[in-house]
């Protein structure tokens, strides 16, 4: 019987396995953002917005695991750390012609929301377009932009990801982001 996963029963999980978090005291204006990040975030479900939304910081111990938050979002990219782009700009940065198109066609249709630079570079984002819009994909370096599908909603993943750190389900794919 799948188990009934919110994003605050998520985090507070999360909590109980040492993660570290810190909820968002300020709400936060979008009306502010690059073009780019509001039409991404748009296109997501208002399931998506209340998770990103409800935290500054969630990260593993180790901070090398990590979700963004809204205001990773719309911080401005000072080339310090990693910004929530950080792999399209690695793409993009390695890419050109027709390659670079096919890049920022698949960005424009993939938003990342957890990152992990535990064992290798990868994240995790929601599809935001065509027949497979709402879904849960991973991608990992050196091909960031092929794709597993993890889950089909924001809300599978999260119980997929709690049996995965609970060692109740084998995902050879969330291997990265334990």
């Amino acid at each position: 019987m799948p188990i009934v996963v919110n994003h605050i029963k998520f985090t507070n999980i999360l909590i109980a396995c040492n993660w570290r978090f810190e909820e968002t005291q300020v709400k936060i204006n979008t009306a502010t953002a690059q073009d780019m990040v509001k039409e991404r975030l748009s296109k997501t479900p208002s399931s998506f917005l209340e998770f990103v939304e409800y935290f500054d910081l969630l990260a593993n111990a180790e901070d090398n695991i990590w979700f963004i938050s809204i205001k990773d979002y719309l911080k401005e990219n000072n080339g310090e750390g990693f910004s929530w782009n950080e792999f399209e700009l690695q793409s993009l940065e390695y890419s050109d012609g027709q390659e670079k198109k096919d890049v920022i066609k698949f960005w424009n249709d993939h938003l990342p929301f957890m990152m992990s630079v535990k064992s290798d570079y990868a994240y995790v984002a929601i599809v935001l377009n065509g027949e497979d819009k709402g879904q849960i994909v991973t991608g990992n370096k050196p091909e960031y932009e092929d794709t597993v599908t993890l889950a089909n909603s924001l809300e599978e993943f999260f119980e997929k990801y709690v049996l995965v750190l609970k060692g109740q389900l084998e995902e050879p794919a969330l291997k990265l982001f334990i």
